[in-house]
């Protein structure tokens, strides 16, 4: 079987539109899809594309620098259950993603944009969370982390008025750190605040 090529692994819709994926169709088979928004040096989409082989995985990262580490540490394994995008997740989620199509969203420390007249850009605003219950199966789940207690306790009331189940919790000692950030913040004992939900 032929290596996958960076082209297949990494999607660029500035240069192919932004096109609906047609998930059998990406991956080539029907496994459940998971995304993550915001996916950093890729810790947690390589830890699921690993243990969990029969999932398919999408990180989309806005940072330019951090996708491509991401795309190298993938192209050196050859993991064919992960795709990535670079580009503004909200845009991606309106235009990309279709309805009913992913089985888990994840959102791990978000960039909080603390200033007053920056938390528009926040991804934890409503019509983000619109969509993210657009693209989730029924009984789909999604998982907001975030270190920055004020981000958390303006964005968590936004959730649980989107999702009719949720649940507010603090990942314990038996939780393993997702990405290299909640590693690093509880070697620093910072606290660490989580949401679930689901459709």
């Amino acid at each position: 079987m032929n290596r996958l090529t960076e082209s297949e692994l990494a999607l660029n819709p500035r240069e192919t539109g932004f096109t609906p994926l047609e998930m059998t169709a990406l991956f080539g088979n029907g496994n459940p899809v998971i995304l993550e928004i915001g996916s950093g040096k890729g810790r947690f989409l390589l830890e699921t594309a690993m243990e969990r082989p029969d999932v398919n995985v999408i990180g989309i990262e806005k940072s330019l620098h951090y996708h491509r580490v991401i795309r190298d540490r993938f192209l050196k394994r050859d993991l064919r259950n992960v795709r990535l995008i670079n580009h503004d997740a909200f845009v991606v989620l309106q235009k990309m993603i279709p309805d009913a199509s992913l089985a888990e969203v994840h959102i791990y420390f978000p960039d909080p944009w603390p200033r007053k007249r920056e938390r528009k850009r926040r991804i934890i605003r409503p019509e983000v969370l619109t969509e993210l219950k657009r693209v989730l199966v029924p009984g789909g789940m999604g998982i907001y982390v975030t270190d920055h207690e004020e981000y958390f306790e303006s964005a968590a009331p936004l959730v649980e008025a989107a999702f009719a189940r949720t649940e507010r919790r603090i990942p314990g000692p038996d939780d393993p750190p997702r990405t290299n950030y909640e590693a690093k913040y509880r070697v620093e004992g910072r606290a660490i605040f989580e949401i679930r939900f689901w459709r």
